[in-house]
């Protein structure tokens, strides 16, 4: 890691008010591409900012290479699932004085952050967002997305 930013670990994960347990939400997208969960070099801002720009490049993934999944979110999300993110500042934590970060490109990077989670290592920003937040911010961006694409139609509305 350089000295010009952070570096900070991150999981989303999701909940729905029938299980009440959270969980890693799966990975949707192409390839080895996981941003659910990651180590950041050089992240800018705070653990708080950090998590809120991640999870919404998170969203804007989604909207990209699963639109069909947004489709299951937006309209068929009859739990109401609940997300957070958690984000760890890792050189703060105990846990980087012995287990230390995956180098980038490592296919275990991503697991380092799990592990995180899995140990209950508290973290250092956690933020939520009730399932009708969410719900609306993916509709909006995939509305923004299909005006982009020219394939808006007025069925959703």
């Amino acid at each position: 890691m350089s000295s010009v930013g952070n570096q900070y670990a991150f999981v989303i994960q999701t909940r729905d008010k029938l299980d009440k347990v959270w969980s890693e939400v799966r990975h949707y997208g192409p390839g080895d591409m996981v941003l659910e969960r990651g180590v950041e070099d050089d992240a800018e801002g705070n653990p708080q900012d950090f998590g809120h720009a991640t999870f919404d490049a998170y969203l804007d993934h989604l909207v990209a290479s699963a639109p069909e999944i947004v489709d299951d979110y937006v309209f068929d999300d009859e739990y109401d699932t609940e997300w957070r993110i958690l984000v760890w500042d890792v050189p703060a934590t105990e846990y980087s004085q012995y287990s230390t970060v995956p180098p980038p490109g490592d296919r275990h990077r991503g697991g380092y952050a799990r592990a995180m989670a899995l140990e209950n290592i508290k973290p250092h920003a956690v933020s939520r967002w009730p399932g009708r937040v969410v719900r609306r911010r993916l509709h909006d961006k995939r509305r923004a997305a299909q005006e982009d694409d020219g394939t808006a139609s007025g069925k959703d509305t």
